[in-house]
C-alpha cells in the first residue's frame, strides 16, 4: 500500500449541476500533498463514499450520518460520522437514563450492544462494494490517503 501512496492516482471529484453529479477526473500526486491538503481530500472522498453508500444501500437504518459536535471541555467543533442505528440507540439510551429506566452506556458498551447491527452494516458495505466499482475505488483512494496522512504525521 505504501507504494500505492507514491503512485499518481486519479481521484474522482464531483461537480454538481442542477442536482445531477457529473464526474471529472483530476490527477493528484499524494506525495505532494500537505497534511491540510490530505485532510481536505480525505474529507471530500469520505463524504462521497458515504453519499454513494447511502444512495445504494436500501436500509435507512444503516445510512452513515455526519454531524458536528464539541467534545467535552473543548470549544473546537469536530465531525463524527456514524450509522443511523448508533445515533438512534444513543438517543434512546440517554432518554431512558434520564428517566432512570437504564444506565447510560459507555461508547464501548454501546458498540457491544449493537454488534448485530454492525455486522449488518459490514454486510451492506460489502454488498455495495461488490456491485459498485465507483464505491470500491473511493474506498481504495480513501485508504491510500489515510495511510499517507499517518505516514507524514509520524
Amino acid at each position: 500500500m505504501k507504494q500505492a501512496a507514491q503512485l499518481l492516482i486519479a481521484t474522482i471529484l464531483l461537480t454538481f449541476q442542477l442536482g445531477t453529479a457529473t464526474a471529472e477526473e483530476e490527477q493528484i500526486v499524494i506525495e505532494d500533498l500537505s497534511r491540510a491538503e490530505l485532510r481536505a481530500q480525505i474529507e471530500r472522498i469520505q463524504n462521497e463514499f458515504y453519499r454513494v453508500f447511502n444512495t445504494l444501500n436500501e436500509d435507512d437504518n444503516l445510512d452513515i450520518v455526519c454531524h458536528s459536535y464539541k467534545p467535552t471541555g473543548s470549544n473546537i467543533n469536530e465531525e463524527a460520522c456514524e450509522p443511523q442505528f448508533v445515533i438512534d440507540r444513543r438517543a434512546e439510551n440517554a432518554s431512558d437514563a434520564r428517566r432512570n429506566l437504564d444506565v447510560l452506556l459507555t461508547p464501548q458498551s454501546l458498540q457491544s450492544d449493537l454488534a448485530a447491527e454492525y455486522e449488518q452494516l459490514t454486510a451492506a458495505m460489502n454488498a455495495v462494494s461488490a456491485e459498485s466499482d465507483y464505491f470500491k475505488e473511493l474506498n481504495l483512494i480513501l485508504g491510500v490517503l489515510r495511510e499517507r496522512l499517518e505516514e507524514i504525521a509520524g
